[in-house]
């Protein structure tokens, strides 16, 4: 009997071993435990292919990353550079590096690759982060521990003098080797797109923390803006389980209440949906569109805005990375335009915007004025 209880002992011992040696080398040496990172491959290609952009990137004064919002301030350079012409003779150099659907993680890599940081770092973005598939949805759990494991700070302590620790302390995933940019086609269930949506969410706010201190580090000033969200358009997907046959045939009498403008008739209607159906964009949107119609600006936003987060098409931005993004230019100290805020207070206007995502020149002009008071305050403490 003691034999056998020292054998099974013996056998349990060389299992648990061999699992835990099996689990560590299986885990990357991280400090920061995104579960997906950029191949080999791909950074060799980029540097080569990109040489002249990263050259033209580093000597900018004032560089501006991020996505198709970053990217629709080309349409403006102009009235960006004429912020200027009153405070100096020349000009500061201004170099556009967003790209489409380039999610922060991109940027992030992009600005990493810089000879030299320029004096301010412009970011408008965070309306493509679930156009890539960046982890799997079964270690949702394993990512939300290796997340709570760096905010300790003792633990985080060790893996920064012991890198070879963070393969011990995090949990392994399925990480996700990226290359050049594919997009997301999302199969999963409405539950799993709701959970992915709260992670991604979280991973974003780490990346923003990373961004803040990527550009503080090398002494340069940063500014966030705010994705401006168009409101008024309608949710692409419902990703809510929240739905059926009479739930979507009252959705549709309420929207053909609006539509014939008996908005003191829809707003009840809606009002009750909306509080029954948890997590559905559809519902939120038809409540905050009543609402606008009934000049109640205050209950409009507010469910338009819940519309933006539920909608799980992922063809933009949303309220929760606005809010991250102002939280943390709060807390971190870093300057911050809030064009959403502005737009979204003049939602009982017509014609806001020009098609989906870019609004109209009008309220570009609210933004690069501000814009430029700020970059002029900056630089002239930056060249004193």
């Amino acid at each position: 009997m003691y034999k056998k209880i020292l054998a099974a002992l013996v056998i349990g011992i060389v299992a648990i071993s061999t699992y835990i040696y099996w689990d560590y080398s299986l885990n990357r040496e991280l400090l920061i435990p995104y579960p997906y990172s950029l191949t080999p491959a791909f950074d060799k290609k980029f540097e080569s292919d990109n040489a002249i952009e990263i050259k033209e990137a580093s000597d900018a004064k004032i560089l501006i990353v991020g996505d198709q919002m970053g990217q629709s301030l080309n349409a403006h350079s102009e009235m960006i550079t004429n912020q200027f012409k009153d405070a100096v003779t020349t000009p500061p150099n201004i170099y556009n590096w967003s790209r489409p659907k380039e999610g922060l993680f991109r940027t992030l890599y992009k600005l990493k690759k810089l000879k030299k940081m320029p004096p301010v770092v412009i970011y408008f973005g965070a309306s493509s982060e679930l156009q890539e598939k960046k982890f799997e949805i079964t270690d949702r759990k394993k990512i939300i521990k290796n997340f709570k494991t760096y905010d300790d700070e003792k633990l985080i302590s060790l893996i920064i003098t012991f890198p070879w620790l963070s393969k011990i302390f995090y949990k392994s995933v399925e990480y996700l080797d990226l290359d050049e940019f594919n997009e997301y086609e999302n199969l999963l269930s409405a539950d799993e797109k709701l959970l992915e949506k709260e992670l991604t969410f979280k991973i974003f706010e780490y990346e923003v923390k990373e961004l803040i201190d990527t550009v503080k580090d090398k002494k340069s000033s940063l500014i966030l803006v705010t994705t401006p969200l168009n409101l008024t358009v309608e949710p692409k997907e419902i990703c809510a389980n929240s739905s059926s046959d009479d739930i979507v045939e009252l959705q549709q009498e309420i929207e053909a209440d609006i539509k014939l403008g008996s908005y003191k008739i829809a707003y009840p209607k809606a009002l009750e949906l909306a509080s029954l159906t948890p997590s559905n964009a559809r519902s939120f949107y038809l409540l905050g569109l009543a609402a606008l119609r009934l000049g109640d600006l205050k209950v409009a936003r507010e469910n338009l805005y819940k519309a933006t987060v539920f909608d799980c098409a992922n063809w933009r931005g949303n309220a929760v990375y606005n809010a991250i993004l102002k939280k943390l230019a709060k807390t971190k100290f870093v300057h911050l335009i809030d064009f959403d805020q502005f737009m979204s207070s003049q939602l009982l206007k017509d014609g806001l915007f020009n098609d989906e995502l870019t609004p109209q020149n009008l309220f570009y002009q609210f933004m690069v004025d501000e814009l430029g008071s700020l970059l002029k305050k900056i630089l002239s403490v930056t060249e004193n």
